[in-house]
C-alpha cells in the first residue's frame, strides 16, 4: 500500500497545479487577446485528446504502470520548462506560452488519464485492499480537483503566467522524484506489439453493446445535444465572465469553484439518499433542473449586469453541479446494471465515448456562436434548448425502462 500511496500523491502534485494552469489559461487567453477563437482552440484539442482516450487505455495496458507514469510526467516537465524558457525571454510571446503548455499537456493526457485510472491494482500486493486503494485515488483526486479551483483563484488574481508556470514546473518536477521512490510493477505478461486493429475491434464490440441496449439508445440524441448546449456556454465562460460582468473580477473564479464544489456536494447528496432513489424521477428530474440553471444564468444576466445577478450566475453554477453529479451516479449506475458485469468496461467506455463524440464540435463552435449572438441570449437559448431535450425523459417509454433497474437502490 506505501508504492500506492506514494504514486497517489505523485498524480496529486502534478494533476493540482496543472488543473488550475488549465483553468487560468482559458480565462487568459481571452483576457489578453479579447479573441474566442483561441479558447475554442484549446477546449477543441482538450476534447479531441478526451476521445482518443481509449488508444491511451490500450497503450498503457501494454507497459509497466510506474515506469510509463514518470516517462509521461517527465516529458509533461520538458514541455513546461520549455515554455517557461521562452517566457523568460519573450514574455511578449505570454499567450502563445500559455496555449503551447495546455496542448502539451492535451497530448500527454491522452496516455497519462487512462493510465492513472488504472494504476491501483498493479500497485497492490493483495487483491483484497483493491477497494481501499480505489477510494485512496477517488479521495486524491476529489482533493485536486477543489484545491486547484483555489490555485486557479490565485493564478487569476496574481495574473502572472511566469509565475503560474514557475510553480507549476516545480510541482511536477517533485512528482517526478517521487516516483523515484516506488519499485516499478512488471510489465502485463500479455503486453505485446501495439495494435491499433486490436483497439478498433474492442471499440467496435462495445459500439454493438450499445446498440442492443434501449436504454443508452434512447438517451444518445438527448445526451448530444444537452452535451453540445453545455460545452459551448461552457467554453464561452471566461468570455462571459469578463465582458458581461467585467466589474466583478470573483465571477469567472466562482464559477469554477461552485461548479466544482457542487459536484462533490452532489456525490454527497447521493451517498445519504441513494437507498431510496427512484431513478425514473431522479435522472429526469435532475436532467432538467441543471439546463434550467443554465438558462437561469442567461436571463438573469439578460435583465441586469448588477452584483445580485453576478451572485445569481455563481449560484446557478452550484446548483448545476449538484444536479449533474447525482444524475451521472444514477445513469451510470443503471447503465452498469443492464449489461452483463463481463462486458462493463466495455460497455461505459463505449457510452463515454458516443455521448462526447459532439464535444469537439461544441467547443468549435463557441467562438462562432458567441459572435452572432450576445452571450447573455446564447446562454439562455441553450440552456432552454436544453430544458426542452431533458423533459422529454419523462415521457412514460424512458420512464419504463428506468423504473426496471430501480432494484438497484432498493434496501
Amino acid at each position: 500500500m506505501r508504492r500506492l500511496k506514494t504514486a497517489v500523491l505523485s498524480d496529486f502534485l502534478n494533476d493540482l497545479p496543472l488543473g488550475a494552469f488549465i483553468t487560468y489559461a482559458y480565462w487568459y487567453a481571452y483576457q489578453q487577446t479579447h479573441n474566442q477563437g483561441i479558447v475554442s482552440m484549446l477546449g477543441t484539442i482538450a476534447m479531441v485528446a478526451l476521445l482518443l482516450a481509449i488508444f491511451g487505455g490500450y497503450i498503457s495496458d501494454k507497459h509497466s504502470k510506474i515506469k510509463l507514469m514518470r516517462f509521461l510526467i517527465l516529458m509533461r516537465f520538458i514541455f513546461i520548462a520549455l515554455g517557461t524558457l521562452f517566457l523568460v525571454f519573450k514574455p511578449e510571446m505570454s499567450v502563445a506560452v500559455v496555449c503551447f503548455v495546455v496542448i502539451a499537456s492535451s497530448v500527454i493526457n491522452i496516455i497519462y488519464n487512462p493510465l492513472t485510472e488504472a494504476f491501483a491494482p498493479a500497485l497492490i500486493d493483495d487483491d483484497k485492499e483493491l477497494i481501499k486503494a480505489n477510494s485512496w485515488v477517488s479521495l486524491a483526486n476529489n482533493i485536486a480537483t477543489i484545491v486547484s479551483s483555489g490555485v486557479a483563484t490565485i493564478f487569476v488574481t496574481i495574473n502572472q503566467p511566469l509565475i503560474s508556470l514557475i510553480i507549476l514546473l516545480v510541482s511536477v518536477m517533485i512528482s517526478y522524484i517521487l516516483l523515484g521512490f516506488i519499485k516499478p510493477d512488471s510489465a502485463p505478461a500479455h503486453a505485446g506489439k501495439i495494435k491499433v486493429k486490436e483497439i478498433l475491434d474492442n471499440f467496435i464490440d462495445g459500439i454493438k453493446l450499445v446498440g442492443h441496449n434501449k436504454l443508452i439508445m434512447l438517451m444518445i440524441p438527448i445526451a448530444l445535444i444537452v452535451n453540445f448546449c453545455f460545452y459551448v456556454i461552457w467554453l464561452l465562460m471566461p468570455k462571459f465572465a469578463i465582458t458581461v460582468f467585467n466589474q466583478y473580477w470573483f465571477v469567472y473564479n466562482g464559477i469554477d469553484i461552485a461548479y466544482t464544489v457542487g459536484g462533490i456536494i452532489g456525490a454527497l447528496i447521493f451517498s445519504k439518499i441513494r437507498d431510496n432513489i427512484d431513478s425514473a424521477m431522479v435522472c429526469p428530474a435532475c436532467l432538467s433542473l441543471q439546463a434550467v440553471c443554465l438558462a437561469v444564468v442567461g436571463i438573469s444576466s439578460l435583465l441586469t449586469r448588477s452584483l445580485v445577478s453576478a451572485i445569481i450566475c455563481i449560484a446557478c453554477w452550484l446548483a448545476y453541479g449538484i444536479f449533474n453529479s447525482i444524475f451521472s451516479i444514477v445513469y451510470f449506475s443503471v447503465v452498469q446494471m443492464s449489461s452483463s458485469k463481463d462486458n462493463t468496461g466495455l460497455m461505459i467506455g463505449a457510452v463515454m465515448t458516443i455521448f462526447s463524440i459532439i464535444n469537439p464540435i461544441a467547443t468549435a463552435m463557441s467562438d462562432p456562436l458567441g459572435n452572432m449572438v450576445k452571450l447573455p441570449l446564447l446562454t439562455f437559448i441553450l440552456g432552454l434548448i436544453m430544458v426542452l431535450v431533458s423533459v422529454l425523459t419523462f415521457m412514460p417509454i424512458y420512464q419504463r425502462i428506468f423504473k426496471k433497474y430501480d432494484t438497484l437502490y432498493s434496501k
